[in-house]
């Protein structure tokens, strides 16, 4: 059975940043959680991964966010982990508190973030002293508009004259207050009075990856290969399609349409396939169950084998093809809404939603065997039937890589 269906939801919210002349700088993205959660409650490093993912991999046809800067909050816990956020350095702003204790770990891990390209804001900036040894890293100073007297703003920003920095106002909330931060030299504001936070609405796809030993030693081993990479990913069907979705979004600006898994790992890199997976094991949870897991596992593999043994067409394409006809059965998203959003060559959409062309008989023969094995309790796989044994093999495959998860 499949399992429920992926509903509509808030996925994140995004506010304008708007500059003084009331044109469009950045978004910056909220946490929103459908039980109504607060970061506090779901967890500051799993509420921003929530927020990347949803973002990069999530089934939704609103504005397009990276078509300018966003800002984005992030807890002290990843801005000192090993990686990086998988996003576009120079587009992406790392909100950090200015309340954050500051230490010389801190400033040691904005400075390795700024080497790889990223700018930094600090939020609910009040002039503090204890700011001070990390102000060389900060672009941007966000300032309260209702925490802080306009009166202290005015005397204070004149002892910050030799930082290089934007200064940026928030919760601006009257015209009033455009006004006196305007006359006082700011550059972007951000508050109800110009527009209030907009909720994006989608489908997640969203699945349990294998977090097993074995993979994360792989994964964590700086001197993977491509293919092994490739064939690591291939025994997860929830990783390969949430992959596949990242390196079809804003954010990595895709600019050809994809054959296989290996594609879409050679395409993202093995450094950002890395840090993808290390955030996607912070959220791990899955719509379809074992079962589910098992029987896309097996017909992607089936379509692999019997493509292989028939030599009607390259393997990998097929893999793909038996793994995407199973989105549906993953994450309750319909295979149509999915491969409208992602960039595949026209046969292989062809194949998954029609079973045209020699992909699509491959994908059809593989349902017959799968729907034959469902319907008989003994053994089906006797005959030397290469479509039989293509399926049985896959079948074993299955059992193998799903072991190696627990």
């Amino acid at each position: 059975m499949p399992p429920e269906e992926a509903q509509v939801k808030a996925l994140l919210a995004s506010q304008p940043i708007y500059t003084a002349q009331k044109d469009l700088f950045a978004f910056e993205l909220l946490f929103r959680h459908d039980l109504f959660r607060s970061v506090e409650e779901y967890g500051e490093d799993r509420a921003t991964s929530e927020v990347v993912l949803n973002l990069c991999t999530a089934i939704n046809q609103q504005v397009n966010l990276f078509s300018r800067k966003i800002f984005i909050n992030l807890s002290a816990g990843l801005l000192l982990a090993d990686e990086v956020l998988p996003l576009p350095p120079d587009n992406t702003v790392i909100e950090l508190p200015a309340s954050m204790p500051i230490n010389g770990a801190l400033a040691d891990g904005m400075k390795r973030w700024r080497d790889a390209g990223f700018s930094f804001a600090l939020d609910g900036f009040d002039f503090s002293p204890a700011c001070e040894p990390i102000l060389e890293h900060v672009q941007y100073l966000k300032i309260d508009a209702l925490e802080e007297p306009i009166d202290t703003i005015r005397a204070k920003m004149p002892l910050l004259a030799d930082e290089s920095v934007v200064w940026a106002v928030k919760r601006v909330e009257t015209e009033t207050q455009l006004a006196q931060f305007k006359e006082l030299g700011f550059s972007l504001f951000q508050g109800y009075f110009l527009a209030r936070p907009a909720e994006i609405q989608g489908q997640a796809i969203r699945g349990r990856i294998n977090t097993s030993i074995t993979t994360t030693n792989a994964v964590s081993n700086p001197d993977i290969e491509i293919d092994e990479m490739a064939d690591l990913v291939r025994r997860d069907p929830s990783l390969a399609t949430q992959l596949l979705k990242i390196v079809n979004s804003p954010v990595c600006n895709l600019l050809r349409p994809l054959n296989s898994v290996r594609d879409t790992i050679m395409y993202l890199g093995l450094i950002q396939v890395r840090k993808w997976i290390i955030m996607m094991s912070l959220l791990n949870e899955t719509t379809g169950g074992s079962g589910a897991i098992h029987l896309v596992l097996t017909r992607a593999k089936a379509c692999e084998n019997y493509a292989a043994a028939t030599l009607m067409v390259k393997s990998d394409q097929a893999f793909l093809v038996g793994l995407l006809s199973g989105v549906y059965l993953l994450f309750g998203v319909d295979n149509s809404v999915f491969l409208q959003q992602v960039s595949l060559q026209p046969e292989i959409k062809a194949a998954i939603l029609e079973e045209q062309g020699i992909l699509g008989q491959i994908l059809s023969e593989v349902k017959r065997a799968e729907y034959a094995s469902r319907q008989n309790s003994a053994p089906v796989f006797e005959r030397q039937d290469p479509l039989l044994t293509a399926y049985y093999e896959a079948s074993s495959w299955a059992d193998s890589a799903l072991k190696a998860a627990q």
